[in-house]
C-alpha cells in the first residue's frame, strides 16, 4: 500500500510559516499503539547544520520528558543519498512504563524532514524494523505542479 497526501493550496499574510505533521497509525503490539510522525519543517538556517538542528531539538525533548536519557545518535542514509541523523532516547512517562523513541531527521531540497516513533522494548526491535522501511520509502516529488511556498 503506498499512500500519497493530498496537494492544497493557501495564501497566507506574512510571519507564517508552514510545518505539515502526518500520523500514520501502526499495529498495536505489546501493550503500545505504534505510529509514526512525520512532521516537514522549513529548511535550516545557513548557519545551522542538521546534526545541530536535531541536537537542539533533542534538549528541548530532555526538558520535556520525564526519566530522559539519550540512548544513540548516528549518521543516516536516506534513498537519494541524502545525509541525515539518527536519534534514540527513552523515557518514562511512569515508573513501570518505559518508551524509546527513535527521530530520524533528514534536509532534502529547502525542507527538513523529521519522522518520529515510539517503541517498547520488544518492539524496537521488531517494529523499528518496519518503519525504517517505510521511512526509505519516502519519495520526494520534485515535479509536483504545486508550490506551496511560492503560491504555485
Amino acid at each position: 500500500m503506498s499512500i500519497t497526501n493530498n496537494l492544497f493550496k493557501l495564501t497566507f499574510p506574512d510571519g507564517w510559516k508552514e510545518t505539515t505533521v502526518y500520523t500514520f497509525e501502526g499495529p498495536h503490539d505489546s501493550g503500545v499503539q505504534h505510529n509514526l510522525v512525520l512532521t516537514v519543517l522549513p529548511g535550516l538556517q545557513k548557519d545551522v547544520d542538521l546534526q545541530t538542528f536535531a541536537k537542539h531539538q533533542t534538549e528541548t525533548s530532555a526538558g520535556m520528558l520525564p526519566g530522559f536519557e539519550l540512548v544513540a545518535e548516528k549518521p543516516a542514509a536516506f534513498f537519494n543519498g541524502a545525509n541525515g541523523v539518527e536519534i534514540t532516547y527513552s523515557y518514562r512517562p511512569t515508573d513501570e512504563i518505559k518508551f524509546i523513541q527513535k527521530q530520524w531527521y533528514f534536509a532534502i531540497r529547502d525542507k527538513v524532514y523529521l519522522f518520529t516513533a515510539t517503541f517498547n522494548k520488544k518492539t524496537v526491535k521488531t517494529i523499528a524494523t518496519e518503519v525504517e522501511g517505510i521511512i526509505r520509502s519516502l519519495r520526494i516529488d520534485v515535479d509536483s505542479k504545486y508550490d506551496l511556498e511560492n503560491n504555485g
